[in-house]
């Protein structure tokens, strides 16, 4: 079995913040072990974070975008939060970049 590998993307959002994305796989396919989400963005509440990185984590794979970004957008509008320099469109899209 191959060691884990962990691939980092930095994205400066248009219109946002900075935000950094590290996802964990045993595999570039996949399936994902772990997800970070850090950066200079805002996001209240801050217990939201942990429920859209542990959406992330478990999306099945081959990533459908649409999908997760509809799962995102729900766990947003569930917890009023409001995010304040990334979008979970935003978030998908750095995904799809890391497994790539």
């Amino acid at each position: 079995m191959p060691d884990s590998q962990t691939v980092t993307i930095v994205r400066k959002v248009p219109g946002g913040k900075l935000v950094r994305m590290e996802v964990t796989s045993a595999t570039v396919a996949g399936p994902i072990e772990r997800v970070k989400i850090t950066g200079d963005f805002f996001l209240h509440p801050e217990e939201t974070l942990e429920r859209l990185r542990s959406a992330i984590e478990s999306s099945p794979l081959p990533l459908d975008a649409d999908a997760l970004t509809a799962r995102l957008e729900r766990i947003m509008a569930e917890d009023n939060a409001e995010a304040i320099g990334f979008a979970p469109g935003d978030l998908v899209s750095m995904l799809a970049e890391a497994l790539a």
